[in-house]
């Protein structure tokens, strides 16, 4: 592929660090000769404390030449939550799945699982009031009375669901398992789902190595009308890093030029603290932002992808 667009923000520009982002024009407008396939997974969770187990579902996509029954093949796990009114099928079924196909199509990136959850309990019932406002029973902590363990629920049934099924790095399902395999699987969300990425950052660094937020800040644990100060802000992201030294990681953050204002002001200074090292390469840097043109809407993720997915995952 070819003809790219390129935005380069010089230092100063919009943020005072220089940021790249790259639009590949074939995501929307091309046709996939090798196309994967997705499939519904279905578990359950009971992490809530509320006394109630809730059944709940994702989108699986496996990459094209993905088979089964090639267990020497481990693949790496892609995690994507979606933003607020918006459901798992979005990529997983429908024309949308072509633009995933289209990510790998030329070989430039590394096929890998894709797997798109939902924190909603019931999105297909609730239909009618989550397209408008969103606010229907979810586990993220946007719904009162229900606490916000939506991190807990990846660790105690989504992981092992999805990774003991497919052809995975994981064949422990246990905690000690998942944390020795986090270096195969990353966590990715947009808008709202781009908040629960930095608060997975902050609760489960130890089970995942890699972070994509997109199109939205960290409340760092608040609520999401409040912007937290500065001090939260670095208190928040750096207690995983103090808890666990060593371990490595990469944050590939993302967000449109018009949009996520707060994200680009937290970024400047989430950059420059101890702990974070600025730049591209997992082997000396572990946070960058990606900076785009693009207006607010979930169904531009692919576009992202194509710029982190060139980073996620290299060196393991």
């Amino acid at each position: 592929m070819s003809e790219f667009r390129k935005i380069i923000t010089e230092p100063g520009e919009v943020i005072d660090f220089e940021t790249y982002f790259e639009e590949n024009p074939y995501i929307r407008t091309g046709v996939p000769t090798k196309q994967g396939k997705c499939e519904r997974l279905e578990y359950t969770t009971s992490v809530y404390e509320d006394g109630k187990t809730y059944h709940k579902y994702c989108y699986v996509y496996l990459p094209y030449g993905y088979e089964p029954e090639d267990k020497s093949k481990k693949y790496n796990v892609l995690y994507f939550q979606h933003g607020n009114t918006c459901d798992p099928q979005m990529f997983g079924v429908g024309g949308n799945k072509y633009m995933i196909d289209m990510l790998f199509e030329s070989g430039e990136i590394e096929p890998c699982i894709m797997v798109f959850t939902t924190y909603y309990f019931d999105p297909e019932s609730d239909y009618k009031e989550r397209v408008i406002t969103g606010y229907v029973p979810a586990g993220d902590g946007n719904w009162a009375g229900i606490k916000g363990n939506y991190y807990k629920e990846f660790i105690e049934d989504v992981i092992p669901a999805v990774e003991m099924k497919y052809n995975t790095c994981l064949e422990d399902p246990s905690r000690e398992g998942i944390k020795a395999t986090r270096d195969h699987r990353a966590f990715s969300g947009y808008s709202r789902g781009s908040v629960c990425t930095w608060n997975f950052f902050h609760h489960d660094f130890e089970y995942f190595r890699w972070y994509a937020p997109m199109s939205c800040h960290t409340f760092a644990g608040g609520a999401r009308e409040d912007i937290p100060s500065r001090e939260k802000v670095i208190d928040f992201l750096t207690a995983p890093i103090k808890a666990h030294p060593g371990l490595p990681f990469f944050i590939y953050a993302s967000t449109g030029g018009p949009d996520g204002e707060e994200m680009k002001r937290q970024l400047k200074y989430i950059t420059k603290t101890e702990g974070f090292s600025y730049g591209t390469d997992p082997g000396k840097n572990n946070i960058y932002l990606s900076l785009s043109d693009y207006y607010h809407t979930d169904f531009l993720v692919p576009y992202y992808f194509w710029n982190s997915l060139k980073i996620l995952f290299r060196g393991v």
